[in-house]
């Protein structure tokens, strides 16, 4: 797989879990916490790893890809930081010590910022309703029950932490599910949302002694 092409994969599968998370209905202002996080797509392919939030930042390390994903022109894992306040995305790329940053242009980018920014807002997405339909105990936690309808009638379901007032599950309409386990309360440690010290922006050129797919 091309480097371009991995770039534009991983950015677009991060957003879809954060747009997918900041779609749903708060009853209050959302809490920080760090878990696991497991997503199954429409097509089955798996993607993992670990999730940091203390609004309006969150980061997620991307530890499991999808198999047709390939493997990483850049030689391992890679993590995002994203800021919903600046709406400045930030990829981490570990085995290089790079990173790349990303601001939000009016596409999907954009969009994935403006909803994590105002997820603490407690409204309804815009052009949609919510409707409550039952309290589940989901991955050990204590949750409302939500159904979400867009104005093209798609349903996409999420259960809220009671505590936390943030998504333990989200089902969306295409059938992809996002589960958050192993939930550990209170702010993550705030280095984790800054580009750590040593790392350069990225250089295509360090690119050259990778293998290319």
């Amino acid at each position: 797989m091309k480097r371009s092409s991995y770039v534009k994969l991983t950015v677009c599968t991060l957003l879809v879990l954060g747009v997918s998370s900041a779609w749903a209905f708060q009853m209050g202002v959302p809490q920080p916490f760090s878990a696991d996080y497991a997503t199954k797509t429409k097509n089955g392919s798996n993607l993992g790893g670990k999730w940091y939030f203390s609004p309006p930042k969150m980061r997620i390390d991307v530890t499991s890809m999808p198999q047709n994903a390939g493997r990483s022109p850049f030689g391992g894992n890679v993590s995002m930081i994203i800021d919903g306040a600046t709406q400045t995305s930030t990829m981490l790329l570990p085995q290089m010590q790079m990173y790349m940053e990303m601001h939000g242009n009016g596409g999907p980018m954009d969009q994935g910022m403006r909803n994590l920014k105002n997820l603490s807002n407690g409204a309804c997405p815009q052009d949609a309703t919510c409707t409550k339909v039952g309290s589940e105990t989901v991955n050990g936690r204590s949750c409302d029950k939500y159904e979400i309808t867009d104005k093209a009638g798609k349903k996409s379901t999420v259960w809220i932490d009671q505590k936390l007032h943030f998504p333990i599950r989200v089902v969306d309409a295409d059938g992809s599910q996002t589960d958050f386990t192993n939930v550990k309360e209170g702010a993550p440690d705030a280095s984790l949302f800054k580009v750590p010290a040593g790392y350069r922006p990225f250089d295509p050129a360090a690119m050259g002694g990778q293998r290319r797919h």
